[in-house]
């Protein structure tokens, strides 16, 4: 439906008008530190999601050995406990096995266990090594750069506008590995 000549319009277009209704526009620096905390947390988000797909055989080879040990202080054969798998994927800890099963099934679960450990660590860090950062890296420089200056202009004051601010760091594989780790590699004893 086309407005009649002479209406005026819903929203208005006049700048002082709008301010006045508080139709005014949201200031840069607080858009542009809106976009990175979203791209930010959109990333992290991906990456914890890629991260807990990856650790399904993980978790499916603990379960196996939940099969054949009767609880998570029964590591033998590793060299630690096995229940510090558990904590690290924040899994429950199973029902065990009411016996120990033979040495040599025991052995085989373990080494299955240790290669889907480090088969995941191979798979995350060639992941995280293969992303791409330029973009993510750019807007942080953005903001690191513009934010200040941004909030000064529109606040008038320096020193409010220094008030809160934290400069972000650019991220990197190592960063990232600190957030999304790798699994501790497990080995056997001998």
């Amino acid at each position: 439906m086309d407005e009649a000549e002479g209406e005026t319009p819903l929203i208005p277009t006049d700048p002082e008008v709008r301010e006045l209704l508080g139709l005014f526009e949201v200031p840069a620096f607080a858009r542009r530190g809106h976009d990175l905390e979203y791209a930010l947390k959109r990333l992290r988000e991906r990456l914890q999601r890629e991260r807990l797909s990856m650790l399904d055989m993980v978790r499916l080879r603990l379960k196996q050995w939940s099969t054949v040990a009767t609880g998570p202080h029964d590591f033998a054969p590793f060299r630690f406990p096995v229940e510090h798998y558990f904590r690290e994927l924040n899994e429950e800890l199973p029902n065990w096995a009411r016996s120990p099963a033979s040495p040599r099934a025991r052995r085989t679960i373990a080494q299955d266990l240790i290669a889907s450990v480090e088969r995941f660590n191979r798979r995350w860090t060639k992941s995280l090594r293969d992303l791409n950062l330029g973009a993510v890296n750019s807007q942080i420089e953005r903001y690191n750069r513009y934010y200040l200056l941004e909030k000064e202009c529109s606040l008038g004051s320096s020193r409010l506008a220094a008030r809160f601010f934290v400069p972000q760091d650019r991220l990197s594989v190592e960063s990232l590995l600190r957030e999304f780790p790798l699994l501790p590699t497990a080995s056997l004893v001998d």
